[in-house]
Parts: C-alpha cells; sequence; structure tokens
C-alpha cells in the first residue's frame, strides 16, 4: 500500500458557499482543538479555491500560527489586509463576518462567503485580527516595533476590541520576558479598559523587575506605581490567580495587604 494520499487543492471558485462555510467550521473547531496540522491542511485547500475570502487566510494564519510557522503566518495574515505579493489578488471582506475576535478565536453565526466579484472592502473586524496576529507573530520573532505598530493599528481599526488586544499583546510580552514592552502594553490595556484585573498585575509584575533591596531591612523597595497597580489588582480580583504571587510581593516589601471588593 502507498503513503495515505493527501487532499488535492480544488480549482479557484469550484468551492460552494456552503462548501467554505463548512469547512471553516472544521478548520476552526480543529484549531480550537490544538490540530494545527488539520486546520492548516484544509484551509490551504480552500485558500487554493477561494483566494478572496479573508477568513480562510484568518484560520490558516492560526493554525500556523499554532504550529509556530512565523513566516508562513505572517503570509497569511498579510493576505487578510491586502498584502499579497505582485500579481496575486488580494482578499476581500464579506460585509457579515463569520469570525469574530472575542477572546481569541472565537466566531459569531454569520455567512462567510461572498461574490468573488465583490468589490476589495475590510471590515473593522477584519483588520482588527489580522492586525492583532500579526502582532502577535511580530513579537514571537522579537520585531519589538513592529508589534506594537501592529497593535495598535487593531485597535485603532476596530477600537471595540482595543481591550482585548492590548491585553493579549502585555501577556505575549510577558510570555517572551519583555518587561519594558509589557509595562507600555499593561498601561495602553488599563487606558482601554480600567475594570480587567490582570492587566493591573502585569504593570506591576513588569514594573517589580526594577525593585530594589533595602540593605538595613532587605524588604523590597517598589518602583513608583507598583504598588498601586498590585493593590489594584487584589482590588479587582482578590482571590484571582494573582492574588497568591502579588500578597507575597506585598509582603516581602513590608506592605500590609488591602482588604478587596466585597
Amino acid at each position: 500500500l502507498g503513503p495515505p494520499a493527501t487532499p488535492a487543492a480544488s480549482a479557484p471558485g469550484s468551492l460552494s458557499v456552503e462548501a467554505v462555510n463548512a469547512d471553516l467550521k472544521t478548520a476552526r473547531a480543529a484549531n480550537q482543538e490544538k490540530r494545527f496540522t488539520d486546520a492548516e491542511t484544509l484551509m490551504l485547500k480552500d485558500t487554493a479555491a477561494k483566494p478572496n475570502q479573508p477568513y480562510l487566510w484568518i484560520e490558516l494564519g492560526l493554525a500556523q500560527l499554532g504550529q509556530k510557522k512565523y513566516e508562513d503566518a505572517e503570509v497569511s495574515f498579510n493576505k487578510v489586509l491586502g498584502n499579497a505579493p505582485v500579481g496575486q489578488t488580494a482578499p476581500k471582506a464579506p460585509s457579515g463576518g463569520f469570525y469574530s475576535a472575542d477572546g481569541g478565536a472565537t466566531h459569531s453565526g454569520q455567512s462567510l462567503a461572498t461574490p468573488d466579484t465583490a468589490p476589495p472592502k475590510h471590515s473593522p473586524e477584519i483588520e482588527g485580527i489580522a492586525y492583532s496576529s500579526l502582532g502577535e507573530v511580530y513579537i514571537r520573532t522579537k520585531r519589538i516595533p513592529d508589534a506594537q505598530a501592529a497593535f495598535d493599528k487593531a485597535a485603532g481599526a476596530y477600537p471595540i476590541q482595543a481591550p482585548l488586544y492590548y491585553g493579549n499583546e502585555t501577556v505575549f510580552f510577558f510570555q517572551t520576558g519583555n518587561a519594558a514592552a509589557q509595562l507600555d502594553a499593561a498601561i495602553k490595556a488599563i487606558a482601554a479598559d480600567p475594570t480587567r484585573p490582570r492587566n493591573y498585575y502585569f504593570k506591576a509584575q513588569a514594573l517589580t523587575t526594577q525593585a530594589t533591596v533595602d540593605p538595613k531591612t532587605q524588604k523590597l523597595i517598589l518602583p513608583p506605581g507598583c504598588l498601586e497597580a498590585y493593590q489594584k489588582y487584589l482590588e479587582l480580583e482578590p482571590n484571582g490567580q494573582f492574588a497568591p504571587d502579588t500578597k507575597s510581593i506585598l509582603a516581602a516589601a513590608g506592605v500590609p495587604v488591602k482588604a478587596g471588593k466585597k
């Protein structure tokens, strides 16, 4: 027996709207279940058949990002924005999206596909998803100014999701150990939505890297703004994920823990 057959690329335009939406749902589920290779295989086939459908490129880019195929993901997300190589057609955005940026890769129930003759138009939602996804690619590949600019573009394109974008930017910089960029992102995230507790923690955590130790008392000396951010986190989420770490830092600084909101 020979090797298992691989899905063949469909001829451009040969997929129906129903088939595209069904495949997109399948790929979305695969990405959510971290079966990134399965999602990539399906979306490579469908983007070859329907290169003007941006949501297919988005799901493909997410699959590639999940596999740490950063160069491929960058190409896919740029296709969404119309930054295609010379000779290729820029994708067109539907007026009603199937894909929705809300806490990551979640989706609405509206239809995806649009006629291939539709004029190019990017919805704010599509631009927000694409720019924020490119921002993650740039963080993972250590292109910090590009990453910060991409998240700013995402927030500018789709302001309603600015808290999500800047919150994710903060976490990605935390994951990669860039305290200075993490601090900048956390400040923007707090400005976009001051009610989200974890952004205060990440602001304080970034500032803690600048802390010193009092040689006489051996207590931590926290930089300006750090204590207030930790206390604000505990006020908003006294029993949250980062509460034990926050209380430990405050204890090391000799600061009593204030009671949180009830």
